[in-house]
């Protein structure tokens, strides 16, 4: 996501990535922080937001500049969100380019 969040910036498209590391996964927050520059928050389990939006792991969210959802990119859904494949990696490029103005 760093690679995409350059390259969407140097094309002039503004994007922000959040990720929220599940509430039962804190031991794996510090390496999580320390790999990336963007925001990541640690869910708890009395906000649980995972269940609140209905999502997994590596499950994607994509919205507007508005603040509204455009496209839910599960990780086991019919488009691959593997960030390591071209797909992948194209197919959450395209989500968020198809999201702008």
């Amino acid at each position: 996501m760093e690679d995409m969040k350059d390259e969407l910036d140097f094309a002039g498209v503004p994007v922000t990535f959040v990720a929220i590391n599940k509430w039962s996964a804190t031991f794996a927050a510090q390496k999580l922080t320390d790999d990336t520059e963007f925001p990541v928050f640690q869910d708890t389990l009395e906000v649980n937001a995972w269940e609140l939006q209905g999502a997994g792991k590596d499950d994607m969210f994509v919205y507007d500049s508005e603040g509204n959802l455009d496209a839910f990119l599960p990780h086991l859904g019919t488009l691959s969100v593997n960030l390591s494949t071209d797909e992948g990696y194209q197919n959450l490029k395209d989500a968020i380019l198809n999201a702008q103005p």
